[in-house]
């Protein structure tokens, strides 16, 4: 009783998570001005400064376009056949407050649907999170890590280093002292 895989508790780090995927960003495509009609563009992932992955697309229909169709290749393990991926992803775009319009991916996962920033592609097609059930990496921290990741994050905020063996550092220049105090006092609890 008790052994290792007993309980529940080894179930949620099972997941895959956002992280651990290759993403397209239609935030991204937008903001380097690929969404324009007819435009062709391409992305390359990498890790440790090896390539992990590459994509390539073209941007259809009128404007605002209404798809990006997606061509990659795929192998579903390391001693399959690679096959030629072409996944046609719509478009949906949203009018901003101050003017303007946003894109959105529309998951194209059956029976999906979803208006999506981002889509993953774990597995042969890019989709939604939520089609492939993937976590956010922040979800798998347990309270220790998720205390060290906030006082890193101030630590950098203050313009100094992550790492907490140096020392703590000093107020920015034009920073209230209030502010400077109040983050001290978080990073430290």
């Amino acid at each position: 009783m008790g052994g290792v895989g007993s309980g529940n508790w080894y179930r949620f780090n099972t997941k895959t998570t956002t992280g651990e995927c290759h993403s397209i960003d239609v935030r991204y495509l937008h903001r380097e001005g690929l969404l324009k009609q007819g435009r062709w563009f391409s992305l390359r992932w990498s890790r440790a400064n090896r390539e992990t992955g590459s994509i390539g697309g073209v941007v259809d229909g009128t404007e605002p376009p209404e798809r990006v169709i997606l061509t990659y290749r795929h192998r579903s393990g390391s001693g399959s056949e690679w096959e030629d991926v072409r996944e046609p992803v719509p478009l949906s775009w949203t009018a901003c407050n101050f003017g303007g319009e946003r894109p959105w991916f529309v998951c194209p996962g059956a029976g999906c649907g979803r208006r999506v920033a981002v889509l993953y592609g774990p597995g042969c097609y890019f989709l939604c999170r939520h089609c492939y059930d993937l976590v956010y990496d922040s979800q798998r921290e347990n309270e220790m890590h998720r205390a060290l990741r906030r006082a890193q994050a101030i630590r950098e905020r203050l313009g100094g280093s992550a790492n907490m063996t140096k020392p703590f550092p000093e107020r920015p220049k034009g920073m209230h002292h209030e502010t400077y105090w109040r983050l001290r006092e978080e990073h430290d609890e």
